[in-house]
């Protein structure tokens, strides 16, 4: 940067120049520069990890130099600005270190919940979510779980991550996944994407302990609930020509959009629409005019009279949208439903009530 010092007149202090000279300002001199706009601001840093004498070289500058320019000062943090920017794109983007590196500068209550929050947001790789678990919870989990699911899972997160999970596991059962790995056979992308999202599901579904207590069948329900519509039907289809009892019992613990009139009350629809964003419900209900009508006016009409105008215009305003970003809102609609039933919000109607 080609930014000057300039003294005053003698013998009063030096100053930073309106116009730009020879001289060209060093790093310390412009650390001074940003240093005092931040402490004006009342945002000044933490500076104790400087180093004593570099801090002193700065405070020196700070004090023996009369007024900056403003020029000087738009460009000195211009400058600040553009180098922050390029270090913007190598910061670390693992979760784990970059909650590392806010220790101490936040309470571990706070990480905590960020943690929560990123590693639940539909908005996050489902890879991603599942390698920020604890490998002790992945474990646990993978345990329930047939051997070619748990292989999936260990074939697709870093190869560090799995050898803890695998190192966890009875020497039985790891020598049983390491050989499923070994010999797996190539698996459609739908597959591999609805075996994580059902995992994702069961890692971060709640809290408490009964998080990996569910059945072998409602682990398959979980699985086809986040399948593409076509690999959904497909795999059903095949379950009833080959094996119809298997074929009743996921169906009877399956739970897809479609499936909301049959297992929600009318009366908690209005905390079904808040459990997602505006817009994921907005896509989900578009999808649903052609896919599944009855599910959407279903809860179209559960609403009150001037909510679901506001969503029919809105839903009138739209244009068509891809089949895989509807059926991706209708997923995170029925993760919604299934956290809103997990924190005791909501009851799920079953089978046996509507019997009764």
């Amino acid at each position: 940067m080609s930014v000057a010092l300039v003294p005053q007149k003698p013998p009063s202090p030096p100053v930073l120049a309106q116009n730009p000279a020879a001289v060209p300002i060093t790093k310390q001199q412009k650390a001074a520069v940003l240093l005092s706009v931040l402490i004006k601001a009342d945002a000044a840093p933490n500076l104790d990890k400087i180093a004593t004498q570099s801090l002193k070289n700065v405070v020196d500058i700070m004090a023996n130099y009369g007024d900056v320019g403003r020029d000087t000062v738009d460009q000195v943090i211009l400058e600040f600005l553009t180098e922050l920017g390029a270090f913007g794109l190598s910061m670390r983007s693992e979760l784990e270190e970059t909650l590392n590196a806010l220790k101490g500068h936040v309470s571990d209550k706070v990480l905590d919940n960020i943690r929560k929050a990123y590693t639940r947001s539909p908005d996050v790789d489902v890879w991603t979510r599942i390698t920020s678990a604890e490998p002790g919870d992945l474990r646990k989990c993978l345990e329930t779980e047939h051997v070619q699911v748990a292989a999936t899972v260990l074939s697709k997160i870093p190869s560090t991550f799995s050898a803890e999970v695998l190192g966890g596991m009875e020497p039985t059962q790891a020598r049983e996944v390491m050989l499923a790995i070994i010999n797996a056979g190539d698996a459609s992308p739908e597959v591999i994407e609805a075996i994580g999202q059902s995992i994702s599901t069961t890692l971060f579904a709640s809290d408490g302990p009964d998080m990996f207590e569910k059945s072998p069948v409602e682990r398959a329900g979980d699985i086809m609930n986040f399948a593409q519509s076509e690999t959904r039907e497909r795999l059903l289809d095949d379950f009833t020509k080959n094996d119809p009892e298997t074929a009743a019992k996921i169906r009877k613990v399956m739970f897809t959009f479609p499936d909301i009139p049959d297992r929600i009350q009318p009366r908690d629809i209005s905390a079904v629409t808040r459990a997602v964003p505006p817009e994921t419900l907005l896509k989900a209900l578009k999808g649903a005019e052609a896919d599944a009508p009855q599910a959407a006016e279903f809860i179209l009409s559960s609403l009150s009279t001037r909510a679901a105008a506001q969503l029919r215009e809105e839903l009138g305003e739209m244009e068509t949208i891809k089949k895989k970003d509807m059926e991706s809102a209708m997923n995170e609609v029925i993760v919604g439903i299934r956290q809103l039933e997990t924190d005791g919000a909501i009851t799920l109607i079953v089978e046996d009530e509507e019997d009764e």
